[in-house]
């Protein structure tokens, strides 16, 4: 016990360190929360999904301190969706309400001091044809029923009303059981509908509210013959699909209205995989942002971001060669450089999903998965980058810059640095030439 005690002195001390404040819990008010929305001309906002595992009642007093000490470190978006991805069912029957699981993560927002983000997805059962009071959680993806869009709308209304701290509303994810076998293509009339009924239902409750679809996935192609739907958004990552282009454009000529675009891609394809380095993949987060918001003319949101990284390099030195680059590391450069990206083409938001990190999503997190035993949750190599950028990214104080082969985030109070490359870069630092090994993160101080 005493062992354990200590090792949790030594950690929380780390936490400290890296964010400014004792490990006792604070008694002090969070960080202050994003108050506006972010659009053209604004600062880039960073977020978070919470999903299945997250900072929930039956971890260790000691990990949810440390957890919530990480989450909490500088003001996010923070994005929870209606049902499943670490909450039960709303409304298991027609006019029954079960907001238990919602209501403890949208206290935990609160406590951390996030801006909070609902996704309304999923749909209760009654509403894709199963029995009312009943839950197949294997059925989560379906879409709900036409005859029932009307009832997901006004769920969604009521949990505009019960939330009326929250300011942000994605429809639906994914487009989730909206894929249509028979003609090949996304049901893109099927999910506006859906969306036009949550989006009159929303804002006839909550007019203040901002709203934003279609939350498409942006699938890839490592080249225009491995489709038969290719389109000319293209580059080094591949070529998008146009259906899902498609999906956007049908959405925006057809919605009642729209306060955001919301996206997510990977940059991987879907018959190859990464087809090239990370750092040249993830040009889709600049192209694709630039595409919406020439189309829309609204803030473009990344839903969901996924970079892929690559084989971790071992490079030479002398006879020597040196340690890999370990997995998690990887992963951080590979998202800052996607955000990197984003930022540059006027992004107004992105949304890391899920903060903790999982063996089954091979991602960057803000925190160590919560293992029994191990009574402290612990940063990972992308925290006191993300920490760092995310006020200053929000408020539009940061320049990004490409010198050679690095990438530097560029502030009047310093400057994160990052080598998304396989191999040592160099950067000027007071009219010298730096080595910047591979993969690695600077950040001041």
């Amino acid at each position: 016990m005493l062992a354990r005690v200590g090792i949790f002195a030594m950690v929380a001390l780390l936490v400290a360190g890296l964010f400014g404040w004792p490990p006792a819990d604070r008694d002090e008010p969070g960080p202050p929360a994003v108050t506006l929305l972010p659009g053209a001309g604004d600062g880039l906002v960073l977020g978070v999904t919470h999903a299945q595992y997250s900072l929930d009642s039956w971890l260790t007093p000691g990990q949810r301190t440390s957890g919530e000490q990480i989450l909490g470190a500088t003001p996010l978006l923070q994005n929870q969706h209606i049902m499943g991805f670490g909450v039960g069912n709303p409304e298991p029957a027609p006019g029954r309400f079960d907001w238990s699981r919602l209501d403890e993560r949208m206290d935990l927002i609160e406590r951390t001091g996030g801006t909070p983000v609902i996704t309304l997805c999923c749909a209760p059962d009654w509403m894709k044809g199963g029995a009312a009071g009943t839950t197949d959680w294997d059925d989560l993806a379906a879409a709900p029923l036409p005859a029932h869009f009307d009832d997901f709308a006004r769920l969604s209304a009521k949990v505009a009303q019960r939330y009326p701290q929250v300011k942000y509303f994605q429809v639906w994810n994914e487009l989730k059981g909206f894929w249509d076998a028979q003609a090949g293509a996304w049901d893109a009339k099927g999910y506006t509908d859906l969306y036009n009924q949550v989006y009159d239902a929303v804002k006839a409750v909550r007019p203040d509210a901002l709203i934003g679809g279609p939350y498409v996935v942006l699938n890839s192609w490592s080249s225009a013959s491995a489709t038969n739907h290719p389109s000319e958004l293209r580059g080094p990552y591949g070529v998008v699909d146009q259906r899902s282009l498609d999906v956007v454009e049908y959405w925006n000529e057809h919605k009642h209205g729209a306060d955001f675009v919301a996206l997510d891609a990977s940059t991987g394809t879907r018959d190859k995989g990464l087809i090239t380095t990370p750092d040249k993949a993830s040009q889709i987060y600049a192209d694709a942002t630039r595409w919406a918001r020439s189309l829309t003319g609204l803030p473009v949101w990344w839903s969901e971001f996924y970079p892929e990284t690559a084989p971790p390099p071992q490079e030479s030195t002398g006879k020597a060669k040196s340690a890999p680059v370990p997995a998690d590391q990887a992963r951080a450069v590979a998202t800052l450089d996607a955000v990197a990206r984003a930022a540059e083409a006027g992004a107004a938001a992105m949304l890391l999903w899920q903060p903790e990190a999982s063996d089954d999503l091979p991602y960057a997190a803000l925190w160590s998965e919560a293992r029994p035993g191990v009574d402290v949750l612990r940063p990972t190599s992308l925290t006191a980058a993300w920490t760092w950028l995310a006020p200053r990214l929000r408020e539009g104080l940061v320049d990004v810059q490409r010198p050679a082969d690095v990438v530097q985030f560029s502030t009047p109070g310093g400057k994160v640095v990052v080598n998304p490359r396989p191999e040592t870069g160099l950067v000027r630092a007071g009219g010298l030439s730096v080595r910047v090994p591979p993969l690695t993160i600077r950040v001041p101080g």
